[in-house]
């Protein structure tokens, strides 16, 4: 038999560990979407340039090579006030090479924070290349405003496995676990009810 209180401490157990995982999910998520940069923000560069201050920040501060978590976050302001309506395009090159392994096409930012997913394939010291174009600008609503930042990668290969993915998976598994607990006290409590009823039949 199963001891009702015991299920319930652990259909407790559970929900509070599903409520967690989603909270993790969610900022996660957040801080993916919305790069806002701060100056004095440990490990961010920030380069001054006609006005405007192109601020970054990877994440980590050195990326290891294959981690699919790595993080590129950039912030363009002008005067402390992030800039808004503006395309924005990343060009990525090996500096050893001068060869660009990467490059990311221009997208429309409301406003000027933006993070980029990208997986160093090797080892080495590559170069950053921010391009800008900023609506109301004159000499940079058509010609991009271009800052370069400098990045070293570390040749340390960690699982690929994603945090996020991770904490899906296990989000479901302690799901179904659940429901399968209730669907067993249900079928216990049924079982009761009906032992109870026979006995009260039989009197």
């Amino acid at each position: 038999m199963i001891n009702k209180y015991f299920l319930l401490l652990v259909i407790t157990s559970l929900l509070i560990t599903i409520c967690y995982s989603t909270y993790y999910f969610l900022t996660s998520f957040n801080h993916l979407a919305y790069a806002h940069i701060y100056p004095g923000t440990p490990n961010s560069l920030f380069i001054e340039k006609d006005g405007y201050q192109i601020g970054f920040l990877p994440y980590p501060k050195n990326p290891k090579v294959d981690d699919n978590s790595t993080l590129l976050n950039f912030n363009v302001q002008k005067e402390g006030i992030d800039v808004a309506n503006i395309f924005a395009s990343l060009i990525i090159m090996d500096k050893d090479t001068r060869k660009i392994v990467h490059q990311i096409p221009y997208q429309f930012y409301l406003f000027a924070d933006m993070s980029y997913l990208y997986v160093f394939k090797n080892e080495g010291k590559y170069s950053l290349s921010l391009l800008t174009k900023i609506a109301g600008d004159e000499k940079y609503k058509d010609m991009p405003l271009i800052v370069t930042f400098d990045l070293d990668t570390e040749g340390v290969v960690i699982n690929n496995g994603s945090n996020i993915n991770s904490i899906i998976i296990y989000s479901v598994i302690a799901l179904a676990i659940l429901v399968g607990l209730i669907f067993i006290y249900f079928i216990y409590f049924k079982k009761r009810l009906k032992i109870i009823k026979n006995k009260k039949s039989k009197t």
